[in-house]
């Protein structure tokens, strides 16, 4: 089957992960048809389960640059589902963001936060979906409550990032 691994943190804070290394790393962990998609942490690959293979790929990568980072790993089935169920108007003025729990219980936890003015947020399953004013990304009442609660425990992607992916696969 293939399946999206999304890397949480790298690119980001001066984690580099090169899409040339990740493909080598990913390959060299036994996953097949290795593609990468944009330089943000995201690639579609073939393996029997998800998973599995987002575990060797944080084997891989842990093995190559010294550091956990952390993998989700999901079907390409269950990312057409996340997205096609985004629930908020995309309009030129707001960011569309899904983001999505590395532990399981997590998007509960987020859903209980106060969205600020303009933002909406709306749980879906294993994920929260947030839409945010343009340029407020790292600013908002949303965002800096979600770097102060679930930081390390999620990984948050772009919706036209995951239209990407699944248009990778």
């Amino acid at each position: 089957m293939r399946v999206a691994l999304l890397l949480r943190g790298v690119n980001v804070g001066g984690v580099s992960v090169r899409s040339a290394d990740l493909r080598a790393v990913l390959e060299e962990a036994g996953l097949g048809e290795v593609r990468t998609v944009l330089a943000s942490g995201n690639a579609v690959v073939t393996a029997t389960d998800a998973p599995a293979a987002a575990e060797a790929a944080e084997r891989g990568l842990e093995a190559r640059y010294g550091r956990r980072i952390r993998v989700l790993g999901l079907p390409m089935a269950d990312l057409q589902r996340i997205v096609d169920a985004y629930p908020h108007a995309e309009d030129d003025a707001h960011t569309p963001y899904v983001v999505l729990e590395l532990e399981p219980g997590v998007a509960r936890e987020l859903d209980a936060l106060e969205a600020g003015e303009g933002e909406a947020i709306a749980a879906g399953a294993g994920v929260v979906y947030w839409s945010n004013p343009k340029g407020t990304t790292l600013t908002s009442p949303f965002a800096t409550a979600l770097e102060h609660t679930a930081k390390d425990r999620v990984t948050t992607r772009n919706l036209r990032t995951l239209r990407k992916v699944l248009a990778a696969a």
